[in-house]
């Protein structure tokens, strides 16, 4: 069934399971609150209908959010038939594409989906990512909840949390990022680091 334009009711649409979590902090938002006040929805969401007669949001959570707190009763929307699969890659896709996503963000996406069971190569053609990059979440899968989550905030940066990944027990990992969290050692000093303990001559940090 062909896709359909429709002016839909904020109401009816459900915008709670499907959009990622991105790196959108209220100073972007009101951005957007402004120029959707000024110019209007230019773009419009995609949504999909369910069982009981209302919507579901794919793709354009800002856009949805914005329009909720203008007040604006009505969302220009396509509406589109797919499944949970291509619902889940069209907001992994977009939010790709717009650079609201982090590897933290990516790799919550990826989990939830469950599906570092496929090879890189399915990866790639499912998701758009590279094999470099279907490999290099699978590396940051390896990571205890808390340091993922210390990436997607900030608090450490990609490059050192990776080179965690390495370590094979969980312990091990823990105890490098609580170093990093206090001393700040360089993306050099952590490979040297996680290098000893590797070997078995682990430093006493």
């Amino acid at each position: 069934m062909p896709d359909a334009f429709l002016q839909i009711p904020t109401e009816q649409i459900d915008s709670r399971r499907l959009p990622l979590r991105g790196r959108v902090d209220d100073e972007d938002l009101q951005t957007l609150i402004n120029s959707i006040s000024r110019y209007g929805v230019i773009e419009p969401v995609i949504v999909r209908p369910t069982d009981d007669g209302d919507y579901e949001l794919i793709v354009g959570r800002r856009r949805f959010e914005a329009c909720i707190r203008l007040g604006y009763d009505t969302i220009p929307a396509i509406v589109r038939r797919v499944s949970d699969d291509r619902a889940r890659e069209l907001a992994f896709q977009t939010n790709l594409q717009v650079s609201l996503l982090n590897i933290a963000d990516e790799v919550d996406f990826l989990r939830k989906a469950d599906v570092f069971h496929l090879s890189d190569e399915q990866l790639s053609e499912r998701y758009g990512l590279t094999p470099q990059e279907a490999s290099v979440a699978r590396r940051f899968n390896r990571l205890p909840p808390p340091i993922r989550e210390a990436v997607r905030t900030g608090e450490i940066d990609e490059r050192r949390a990776l080179a965690l990944s390495r370590l094979e027990r969980e312990t091990d990992k823990t105890r490098v990022f609580r170093y990093i969290a206090q001393h700040d050692p360089s993306i050099d000093q952590v490979e040297d680091i996680v290098d000893r303990i590797e070997s078995g001559d682990a430093p006493q940090i």
